[in-house]
């Protein structure tokens, strides 16, 4: 049976997964021109290496979700912070800009397990009620570390090196992995059945890869977990184009430093963690269905604005910071909600599931940044006009493909209430 709360060890063990990837993505944006400076490298280089790492993160995501399965979700996490730490060593170390991207790839094979298993814990532990307030808390984290984090970095970019960044990521999985090995516990709560199960609590693979085919057919049959896993999608698409061109649109073409820039991310942040909250203090009373579309609605809506001002203000950080900033409000508000309407497939494949959610999402932020080949240190129309494609998107498919339906828990009493009804009659 499912508890009515996470103990609040394990509780604040899940958000520390999510703190370690997050960290290693924002705090790296801000040092991408002193990267590139010391390696010799253009803009371009640097920029691409952001979607290298992101391509090396959903392939975690889709191996995590199984590998979770079949050896247990404790296993990989750990094995996944240990090789975090490590590849975080290499970027340290690196002499030349080749080896620091092979320890980025490294970096995101370790780190990108937390996603997953973090999630995975949430729809194992607690009932449909009680996920979007505990998937609310890791929004949260997710949305405060990159908002905490560049101006930190910026800072000690200008004062002491980029590689400094990469010794403290070395010391965080350090520390991150002594406290799964610690608070996490033991999964002997598999969604396998105990003729599945091996020995030790593991889990074993549903028939090899016909199985896992199958597998994934079953979940993309789930139409709850097909339209929520390509909202979310749009919605990282829309908030990883800014990830990846700001830095050096804002730095290289409008001057701000290392350390402004981190101040404007921040403000950009502070907007999905706004969304994010009030994502949960709708979900008391509001479905799923009607706080996506809302959100939506708000992110289009920005989104569209933004080639507009970026040409009335074609000098100004602010024409394109403070619109990206009402952006996150809603697509801070979209994922916890998506990733809620996910966990609405509970079937076998959960693990399987998860990880395919997540690679969906990452994977169509390397994708769709890689496709829209903005080359070098790209304008403010241009990366204006990248951000509000994939938000006007997501705004059509929210309004054309979710439909409403009763909150969670307020489908069991209905059926209950209906019961002696039924009763009564015969």
């Amino acid at each position: 049976m499912k508890q009515a709360g996470l103990p609040r060890g394990l509780a604040i063990c899940l958000m520390s997964l999510v703190f370690v990837p997050q960290l290693a993505l924002a705090a790296y944006v801000p040092a991408l021109p002193a990267i590139g400076r010391s390696f010799g490298v253009g803009p371009g280089s640097t920029s691409s290496s952001l979607v290298g790492y992101m391509a090396a993160y959903a392939v975690c995501m889709i191996l995590t979700g199984n590998l979770a399965d079949r050896y247990g979700s404790r296993r990989v996490q750990l094995t996944g912070l240990l090789l975090f730490t490590g590849a975080s060593v290499l970027c340290m170390l690196a002499p030349v800009y080749g080896v620091f991207v092979a320890g980025r790839v490294l970096q995101a094979l370790g780190a990108g397990t937390g996603t997953v298993i973090s999630r995975l814990w949430v729809q194992r532990a607690l009932p449909k009620e009680q996920r979007l307030s505990m998937l609310t808390a890791l929004s949260t984290v997710i949305a405060v570390t990159p908002a905490a984090s560049p101006p930190l970095a910026g800072m000690a970019v200008e004062h002491t090196s980029w590689r400094v960044l990469f010794a403290f990521m070395a010391v965080l999985g350090a520390i991150a992995a002594g406290a799964v090995a610690k608070l996490l516990p033991a999964d002997d709560t598999g969604t396998a059945t105990e003729a599945e199960r091996a020995p030790g609590g593991a889990v074993r693979p549903p028939g090899g890869l016909a199985g896992l085919g199958r597998a994934y057919r079953t979940v993309l049959a789930n139409r709850d977990f097909t339209v929520f896993a390509a909202a979310i999608s749009l919605a990282w698409c829309t908030y990883f184009t800014f990830t990846t061109y700001s830095s050096d649109l804002l730095q290289l073409r409008l001057g701000a430093s290392p350390t402004l820039y981190g101040v404007l991310y921040t403000l950009v942040i502070t907007g999905y963690v706004a969304g994010s909250t009030t994502a949960k203090r709708l979900g008391r009373t509001r479905s799923l269905e009607f706080i996506a579309r809302t959100a939506a609605a708000v992110a289009a809506g920005t989104a569209a604005l933004m080639p507009v001002t970026v040409r009335l203000w074609p000098h100004s950080t602010l024409s394109i910071v403070v619109p990206m900033a009402v952006c996150m409000l809603g697509v801070g508000a979209l994922f916890p909600t998506c990733q809620a309407g996910m966990m609405r497939y509970e079937g076998e494949h959960a693990g399987a599931a998860s990880g395919l959610f997540f690679f969906l999402q990452m994977a169509s932020g390397a994708c769709y940044t890689a496709l829209t080949g903005i080359p070098g240190s790209p304008d403010a129309p241009m990366l204006a006009l990248a951000i509000a494609l994939p938000a006007l998107s997501l705004l059509l498919l929210c309004l054309f493909a979710l439909r409403s339906r009763p909150r969670a828990g307020q489908e069991l009493p209905a059926v209950r209430s209906a019961r002696p009804v039924k009763s009564g009659s015969s």
